[in-house]
């Protein structure tokens, strides 16, 4: 498995359902294409007491900040709660 992100921000959407989002500076220099290709429609999530399970993901949103900063967005839908991922889990995916 390889990291995505380190999740900085969980909440909910009442008609999305979960979203995670985090950063991973070493993916700054990699176009949105190109991390929506290694999310793909599959991730796992390791919280901060090493639990993991897998979540499909409904919908990725990646934003650029002026100093080409990325923040990534993982929507997965309503099939979590918000409340069983905490901030500082670990976001993994098996696409590098």
């Amino acid at each position: 498995m390889h990291k995505l992100m380190k999740v900085g921000d969980v909440f909910e959407s009442s008609e999305y359902g979960t979203i995670l989002v985090g950063i991973n500076p070493e993916l700054d220099d990699l176009s949105h294409d190109q991390i929506k290709k290694r999310i793909h429609n599959h991730i796992v999530v390791r919280t901060p007491d090493n639990k993991e399970f897998p979540i499909d993901v409904v919908s990725v949103q990646i934003s650029s900040s002026l100093m080409n900063k990325k923040s990534i967005g993982i929507c997965v839908g309503k099939s979590i709660n918000q409340s069983e991922i905490p901030i500082n889990s670990v976001v993994y995916t098996d696409i590098s």
